[in-house]
């Protein structure tokens, strides 16, 4: 479907969808050498009689010596003083196929940038931390949240580990200071179905 529509009117209507931090630009293909012919929120500092860019004009040959789509969306472009823009446009085409108008959008999104920079800092995590804390109602069930996540990787129960993984976990439960809650020695000597001296010796050859 085809229809006619003012350019003026329509770049009214995007700069004020699109906000102020979005340039929109319509440039006249038939005089390229001062092709910008409307221009809303120029954050580009550009003003009207402005020649056609670069980009434009290889838009431009492009459509003209091929069957590529006429438009381009989210490319960068960059300002004389050099702001980076993220930059969309679109050649309007008569009924005979010939391109007569450009139709320009640029946004700065520095402000994005930056927030996504902020969050990426905010969210990475610090080397040698656990990545996830463990937010428990009670020490007991801390101490149980703990063991649970070290015997979650083993297909089996506990009581029929072999010894050497009983005593890995042990290892990685002293290691997250599990034996620091009164009466998880014998709790977890009972869940791998060993004596407590037994689990006494796997911390002792630890430490060794």
């Amino acid at each position: 479907m085809k229809i006619s529509v003012d350019l003026d009117i329509l770049s009214d209507f995007l700069s004020q969808v699109l906000g102020e931090s979005t340039e929109v630009a319509v440039h006249d293909m038939n005089q390229l050498e001062k092709s910008l012919c409307i221009i809303k929120n120029p954050i580009s500092g550009r003003k009207v009689g402005a020649p056609a860019t670069d980009f434009a004009l290889r838009l431009l040959h492009e459509c003209q010596n091929s069957a590529k789509a006429p438009f381009r969306t989210n490319y960068q472009g960059k300002t004389l003083d050099g702001h980076r823009l993220r930059s969309s446009s679109m050649l309007l085409q008569d009924e005979a196929g010939k391109p007569f108008a450009m139709l320009c959008i640029n946004r700065n999104d520095h402000h994005l940038q930056r927030a996504s920079e902020l969050l990426h800092q905010y969210f990475q995590h610090e080397e040698n931390t656990p990545s996830e804390e463990l937010l428990s109602h009670s020490v007991e069930e801390l101490g149980d949240d703990i063991i649970n996540q070290a015997l979650a990787s083993y297909p089996i129960a506990a009581k029929h580990l072999s010894s050497t993984d009983k005593k890995d976990i042990v290892q990685k439960l002293e290691q997250n200071g599990v034996f620091l809650v009164k009466g998880f020695i014998a709790k977890t000597a009972s869940l791998l179905s060993i004596s407590e001296p037994t689990l006494y010796r796997y911390l002792k050859n630890s430490t060794n």
